[in-house]
C-alpha cells in the first residue's frame, strides 16, 4: 500500500485486511474531535490520517516515521488527502535521541534484526523531549506500533504519563519484545504500575474475547 485517497472506496478495500481494518475502527470508535496525538511508526499514513479525520480540524497528530521511503509516501498521502491537521516527522520515537541502527523489514522497522533485514541508521527523539520541545500542553492520546520498541518509548516518557494520563493504544510485536529481552508481560505491568486500566485487543476481530498471551494490541486508559 502507497499512495491513496482515504475515501469509501478506499474503505471497502481496507477490509480486505482485516488488521488495518480493525485498527481504523478502533481508532475512530475511540478518539474524539479536538484531541491531539501521538502516533509513533506512521508508515505510509492510513491510521495516521483516519486519526486526523476522527480528531478533526481542532485537533491534531504528531506522526513519526524513521525510514525515509515510508516518510515520502506518508507525507504524499497527506498532502493527497487535503489533511492540516498532521506534523510528520522523518525520526523515530525511542528512549534516548539521536542516530540509532534500524532494520528495515517488509513493511515495518525496528531496533529487533531479522532474515533479510537491511541495516539503516535513523534519527530518533525521545518523546519527553519532543512534548518539551514543541511546547505540548496536553497529550490526549498515543498510538505506538514501533516494532517492539514500545516500552522503550514509554519507560522514557514515565514522568509524562503520570503527568498527563494520555490513552495508550499499543501493537503488540512479541517477537521483537523478546529479541529486546522484554514481554508483553511487562508491557502490561509497566502501564498498571502507572495506574492504568489494561485491556487486551484483538482488532481482526474487534467482538471477541481475547487475553495478552494472544491479543494483537493492548488499550491503556486512566
Amino acid at each position: 500500500m502507497t499512495e491513496f485517497t482515504f475515501n469509501k472506496e478506499f474503505r471497502r478495500e481496507l477490509r480486505e485486511s482485516a488488521h488495518h481494518y480493525g485498527e481504523v475502527v478502533f481508532l475512530e470508535s475511540t478518539l474524539r474531535p479536538g484531541m491531539t496525538v501521538i502516533d509513533g511508526g506512521a508508515n505510509r499514513g492510513v491510521t495516521t490520517i483516519a486519526i486526523a479525520k476522527t480528531v478533526g480540524k481542532k485537533g491534531c497528530v504528531n506522526a513519526f516515521e524513521p525510514v525515509s521511503e515510508y516518510y515520502e509516501f506518508l507525507q504524499k498521502n497527506i498532502s493527497r488527502n487535503k489533511i492540516e491537521n498532521i506534523s510528520a516527522y522523518n525520526q523515530a520515537l525511542n528512549n534516548q535521541s539521536g542516530t540509532v541502527t534500524f532494520y528495515k523489514h517488509g513493511e515495518g522497522s525496528g531496533l529487533t534484526s531479522v532474515e533479510e533485514a537491511e541495516i539503516i541508521r535513523v534519527q530518533a527523539i525521545t518523546l519527553t523531549q519532543f512534548v518539551e520541545a514543541h511546547r505540548i500542553a496536553k497529550i490526549d492520546f498515543i498510538n505506538l506500533d514501533c516494532e517492539g520498541c514500545e516500552l522503550l518509548v514509554l519507560r522514557e516518557a514515565q514522568a509524562l504519563l503520570e503527568e498527563q494520563t494520555p490513552a495508550i493504544f499499543c501493537e503488540i510485536h512479541r517477537d521483537y519484545l523478546k529479541d529486546l529481552n522484554q514481554s508483553v508481560k511487562e508491557l502490561v505491568s509497566f502501564l498498571k504500575f502507572l495506574k492504568y486500566t489494561v485491556k487486551p485487543i484483538q482488532v481482526e476481530d474487534l467482538n471477541s474475547d481475547t487475553d495478552f498471551d494472544k491479543c494483537s494490541h493492548i488499550y491503556a486508559s486512566v
